[in-house]
């Protein structure tokens, strides 16, 4: 099974400009506009979420732009050797 949210991303703040660090903080809220997220907002009716990029990534996301993440579990994978 998986959850559709829609988001707009609300920040986008440099940090650490012009040091090895230097990266993008972006916030992003849920976008409830015309019925969007419905699927889970009567349940969960907030939704804020927040990263980190660096280099070209900070490129593909600008304030006030909408966005769809998608989330899916994922079967759990083991690193031990048997």
């Amino acid at each position: 099974m998986s959850v559709t949210a829609k988001v707009v991303c609300s920040v986008k703040t440099l940090q650490g400009e012009g040091t090895p660090y230097e990266s993008y903080i972006l916030n992003f809220s849920a976008d409830y506009a015309d019925g969007r997220n419905k699927e889970w907002a009567a349940a969960t009716p907030y939704m804020h979420i927040q990263m980190s990029v660096k280099g070209d990534l900070k490129d593909l996301f600008e304030v006030g732009k909408k966005y769809t993440l998608t989330f899916e579990e994922n079967e759990e994978v083991s690193d031990a050797k048997e």
